[in-house]
């Protein structure tokens, strides 16, 4: 197996910031989470099985304290960028070699990472899914797929895939996006970019706050029918932290106005700046703020040889009732 264990590591630069929340696990702690996955595994068969997701934040109570005070620390410090959790135990010859495509990666020996996914997740809220994304699937995969190299979605390579607010075109967009590194050998970097509050020219703030802007649905969900893109504003909230809303691919100003052609220039001029690199190695877990920052993935090779980057990822919500108008029915956790 391989597992990482470090006892108080001097962070790399990029997550030294004090928004950056860092855990790395003992290999006691490692193995007891892995053994807790395991077991709900062997219970309930499926990571997004809709019985184990409904008592996950029960279970998730039996994970290491360590791993509870450290996913509580970041839900409550409403300045989070990242929360990561390293060294978590991923055994990477019976995981086999990453898969071609998304459709090909729900393998059974990946269930395991997915339901320890699912525990870590139920500490910061509820997990959703998209009809339109990955066959409605709640845990989904993010790899590189041949003929997607240059695409504007997770499974490019080639191209940078630039930075986003997750499902920024929805309403019942994620509050935090959680990824877990099933391997990642390369350390390809996920990016994080945030507003500098401080930094806002006053009427390009206020310009930003008003719904001026279009949000075009993302490239990685299939419409039928392709809907236009709502007016909506790229902050809200406080304005000492506001909640930003935005993708650099899909979002533009209102046609004929100039003043918010002038402000989406400006802002994402300043998220281009504040870009930073977040490694997140082999065996890690990283949930991302999707209030507080953007964040994308820098370009690589893929070498299609089945040892490429390959990812589980969730979508959390604080208040699962809050996305209820976009789902189905009650019973559901699926959107659209």
């Amino acid at each position: 197996m391989t597992a990482v264990a470090t006892a108080t590591p001097t962070l790399p630069d990029h997550l030294a910031d004090s928004r950056h929340h860092v855990l790395d696990l003992t290999l006691r702690d490692a193995r007891a989470a892995h053994a807790l996955a395991a077991s709900c595994l062997e219970t309930y068969k499926a990571a997004d099985d809709r019985r184990f997701l409904d008592e996950a934040p029960v279970l998730a109570h039996e994970l290491p304290l360590p791993v509870r005070r450290h996913l509580n620390s970041a839900r409550r410090d409403e300045a989070t960028h990242v929360t990561v959790i390293r060294g978590n135990v991923v055994d990477q010859a019976a995981l086999g070699p990453t898969p071609a495509h998304w459709s090909e990666a729900d393998t059974e020996a990946s269930q395991v990472y997915g339901c320890l996914l699912v525990l870590y997740a139920a500490l910061l809220g509820d997990v959703t899914g998209w009809a339109t994304q990955q066959a409605g699937r709640l845990v989904t995969d993010i790899l590189p797929s041949k003929g997607f190299e240059t695409s504007l979605i997770s499974a490019s390579s080639e191209l940078e895939l630039a930075w986003h607010t997750e499902d920024a075109f929805s309403p019942y967009r994620a509050d935090w996006v959680g990824l877990f590194a099933l391997r990642n050998a390369a350390e390809v970097p996920t990016t994080v970019a945030h507003v500098d509050a401080r930094r806002v020219p006053e009427r390009v703030r206020a310009v930003l706050s008003e719904p001026r802007f279009v949000a075009l649905p993302d490239a990685a969900h299939e419409f039928a029918d392709g809907p236009a893109g709502d007016l909506v504003p790229i902050l809200e909230g406080h304005p000492d932290l506001p909640v930003l809303r935005i993708d650099r691919d899909f979002f533009r100003a209102r046609e004929g106005d100039a003043e918010a052609a002038g402000a989406l220039a400006w802002i994402t001029a300043h998220l281009d700046a504040n870009l930073t690199d977040v490694v997140v190695p082999t065996g890690a877990v990283c949930f991302v703020d999707n209030r507080n920052v953007v964040h994308g993935r820098r370009r690589f090779r893929a070498g299609f040889d089945g040892g490429d980057r390959w990812l589980k990822r969730v979508n959390l919500v604080r208040d699962l009732r809050r996305t209820r108008p976009g789902r189905l029915d009650g019973a559901t956790r699926v959107i659209g």
